[in-house]
């Protein structure tokens, strides 16, 4: 993976020049956001940097025990704070999104700002608001790219045991705990730094992939047994999550990680979806597959969505059913691809 170094020049310089930094991701945060902003967060604050990591809304509970967690302004109950601190912004950075739209409103005034922006993520088609811009989309996640960043600029000896468990935190959780877009050599030698740097892999992976509840076993259970439909003619299966299962297993946010990549387990199987529907007449849509089958395409060709190869994302503004009609009517035209992974 080629980056140009001088975007690091660019950004250290724009990080030498100013005091005031804010950190902002994406609404729903996941690892990878979680974990990219306060990994950089660390490093600025070493800089003697006055820092603030600013999201839409809270991150899963299984992400909170990342150091610097507490101090994350989120926008929807902190509106006037978050204001304030983006009146005094000197700098932004713009972590794991690649349109501004994804913070929603938290965006729109953070759009308001003359304050430079510095883009860095590794999602495809970025809309160009930042003015340096880190996108690359054949990064494993915003993780990876932050570390090359934290390198590149020479901040490598700011780089300690609590920066690189939020690295690792992102690398791992962005991937599918390394069971896609992480086959690059390069990626596992980044793996062995972070590990150098004296982090637990083992506790890591039991406090964000072993601490959900019964409700969400139990909901998982429903899921498969349930709302399961599996479709060899196109070598696809998707599962849904109802309101009223939301309702009948206490549905808490971040319940439903990883539920989109059971159908991958069937042999057959090359694409799979997780539908979630939502009171406002919304449905969310996860989506993963196998080898070259294009999850970002069929996503954003239905779904309003994108993302990378085998793992993307989308919604749409239909009831959970006409979603799912628009998804099954879709496979026909991507049944050829299907049919040849």
């Amino acid at each position: 993976m080629n980056i140009d170094a001088t975007i690091f020049s660019r950004i250290s310089s724009l990080v030498e020049q100013y005091t005031v930094i804010t950190i902002v991701t994406h609404i729903n945060p996941d690892g990878d956001a979680i974990g990219s902003t306060l990994a950089l967060a660390g490093i600025l604050v070493q800089l003697d940097k006055r820092v603030t990591v600013v999201t839409p809304n809270d991150c899963p509970e299984n992400l909170q025990w990342i150091q610097g967690y507490s101090s994350i302004l989120k926008y929807d109950k902190q509106k006037q704070e978050v204001l304030q601190c983006i009146a005094q912004t000197e700098l932004f950075f713009c972590l794991d999104f690649n349109n501004i739209s994804r913070l929603e409103e938290l965006g729109e005034n953070i759009a308001k700002s003359s304050a430079p922006h510095i883009l860095i993520d590794h999602h495809p088609q970025p809309e160009c608001f930042a003015s340096v811009m880190l996108s690359v989309t054949e990064a494993s996640s915003t993780s990876e790219l932050v570390y090359h960043t934290i390198m590149g600029c020479g901040y490598e000896k700011y780089l300690n045991t609590q920066v690189a468990e939020s690295l690792y935190t992102g690398i791992i959780t962005d991937t599918g705990g390394l069971s896609h877009n992480s086959g690059r050599p390069e990626l596992y030698r980044i793996i062995a730094h972070l590990l150098e740097k004296g982090i637990d892999k083992t506790a890591i992976h039991d406090v964000i992939f072993n601490v959900f509840s019964y409700d969400r076993m139990k909901l998982l259970g429903t899921i498969l047994k349930d709302n399961f439909v599996y479709l060899p003619e196109y070598k696809t299966a998707y599962m849904y999550i109802t309101i009223e299962n939301q309702k009948n297993h206490n549905f808490q946010l971040g319940d439903s990680e990883g539920f989109v990549n059971y159908p991958l387990a069937i042999k057959d199987v090359v694409f799979c979806a997780m539908f979630t529907e939502y009171e406002n007449n919304t449905t969310k849509v996860s989506f993963r597959s196998k080898r070259q089958f294009p999850a970002n395409e069929f996503s954003a060709k239905y779904f309003n969505g994108g993302g990378h190869l085998n793992a993307a994302g989308g919604r749409r503004a239909c009831t959970l059913q006409e979603a799912i009609e628009v998804f099954v009517s879709g496979l026909a035209s991507f049944k050829e691809q299907l049919l040849k992974v």
